[in-house]
This record gives C-alpha cells, structure tokens and sequence, in this order.
C-alpha cells in the first residue's frame, strides 16, 4: 500500500514538475545596444558653439543604461532666432524609435550592424553605407513638400587611412565635387566627438545625435588636426584651410576646441 502511495506521488511530482518547466515563459529579449562612439565612461552631455560660424548645432544628450535617450538641438547662428527642436529615442528589440517635437517625423531602417541604412524625415530621403563599421558613403534626396518632385539631392564618400578620415568628397545635383582633406593629429578621439564644420559633408546636419546615439558609424580614430577645402573651378570660390587646437579637463576629456573661420576666432565647449 504504501509503495502506490509513493509511486502516485512520485507521477504527480513529476508532472508538476513538467508542467512548470514546460510554462516558463522564455527569457525576454533585450532592448537595442548601440556602440556609443565614445569608449570612455563618461559620455559628451553638452556641446556648444560660440563665436561667427553659421550653419552648426548645439546640442544637449541625456543617456540612460548607456544609451543616448534624449537630445534637445539647437541650430546655432548668431544674428537670427533659434530654432530648436527635441527628440526622443524609444529603444525595442529590433530598431529605434524617434519621437520629435514640432512637426519633424522620423523613421529609420537599421542594418546587421544597428547602423541606420535608410532615414525618413517627412519626405526627404537618406541612404547610408558602411565598411567594417564605418561610414563610407552617403546619399539624400529632399523633395519638393507640395508636390513630391526632387528639390535637391546630395551625396558624400569618405575615405579613410588607417582608421582616420583621410578625404570627404562631397557635391548637390550635377555640381562637381568638393573635397575636404583632413588631417589627424596623435590625440585619439577616445570622446568620440564628430569633427567640426563637417555635419553637411558627413550626411548627418541637423540630426547629428543620431551619431552619437551610436547609429551611424564609428569615430574616426584620432581627432582631426586640419581640414584643407578644395573646391571645383565652377564654385568660382578660394580653396582654404581651418586648424583646430584642442583642450581637456582634469579627466583628460576633451572640453574645448577652437579654430579660425572666416578670419573669426569660433570655439566649441564640450560638458560631459
């Protein structure tokens, strides 16, 4: 008697058993990771222009769990009013969400890499390749809002020595290029800061959190010493040079860059 006691004990064990184990739920997937750019603990928080230069944005990032969640941008130009916008990045699984203030919508498409391939904002068009990481070529198209039709598109490549952007080629519609000629200095860009002046040229003006949320590529390796700007014969412009001179903190982060433009003192201050 008490051997089937303990066999119908034992057979509802085991079943209770099983039936526990077979309703686990499986193990959730986690949210999207991206590669911030920087591999230092301490990520850039703010980053602000000072001085004559137009066409530039200032921004200010909040992360959380390592990822980049919030930016507020500011498009900087010392003689006009602000405009400012804010934007939210709602991480899933499988891609990232972008919420903005105002009327600016947009969408992306990510590849293997969580690298944005394709970028909708309203109508307008980006399309964004990589080699080993690393953004080499880029395209865009802005549409005419009223009637769909091409208003402009642009493209730029960048070519790369040993990690360090070496030349951005970049041209609008049938225009011929101009190029863009950077040389690195031996700090390296463990901050992972986006060289100044080259947003347009590097496809990414007006959204550049969207670099430093760690979706469209890595840094290059060092920062950028000189950029040389050569434009073509029909631009009917002078070719010229920017140097850039860099300062840290007491963390050895890079907290301020200044350069001449336009023969104005311009200068950068980076809070982390």
């Amino acid at each position: 008697m008490n051997m089937k006691i303990l066999r119908t004990s034992f057979c509802v064990a085991l079943a209770a058993l099983m039936f526990s184990c077979s309703s686990e739920e499986p193990a959730p997937i986690p949210n999207l990771q991206p590669k911030l750019p920087g591999s230092t603990e301490n990520h850039v928080k703010s980053i602000t222009h000072s001085g004559n230069i137009e066409g530039c944005y200032d921004w200010n990032f909040t992360y959380k769990d390592s990822r980049l969640t919030s930016a507020t941008g500011t498009l900087y130009n010392p003689t006009t009013v602000a405009i400012q916008y804010t934007s939210s990045l709602l991480y899933s699984p499988d891609t990232v969400g972008i919420k903005n203030t105002g009327d600016l919508a947009m969408k992306v498409v990510l590849n293997s890499d969580n690298c944005i391939e394709y970028l909708l904002v309203n109508k307008d068009e980006y399309r964004f390749v990589y080699n080993e990481g690393r953004l080499v070529s880029w395209n865009k198209t802005i549409k005419d809002l009223n009637f769909g039709a091409e208003a402009l598109h642009a493209y730029g490549t960048i070519e790369y020595s040993d990690g360090d952007i070496a030349t951005i080629t970049y041209a609008e519609n049938n225009d011929d290029p101009t190029y863009y000629r950077c040389t690195p200095t031996a700090i390296y860009n463990t901050d992972g800061l986006l060289p100044e002046t080259l947003s347009k040229q590097m496809g990414c003006f007006g959204f550049e959190h969207l670099y430093y949320a760690g979706l469209l590529g890595k840094a290059t390796k060092h920062l950028v010493k000189a950029i040389q700007i050569d434009y073509p014969d029909e631009a009917k412009k002078d070719d010229y040079s920017v140097e850039f001179r860099y300062s840290t903190n007491k963390s050895d982060q890079i907290e301020l860059c200044t350069f001449i433009l336009n023969d104005e003192a311009v200068s950068v201050n980076y809070v982390y």
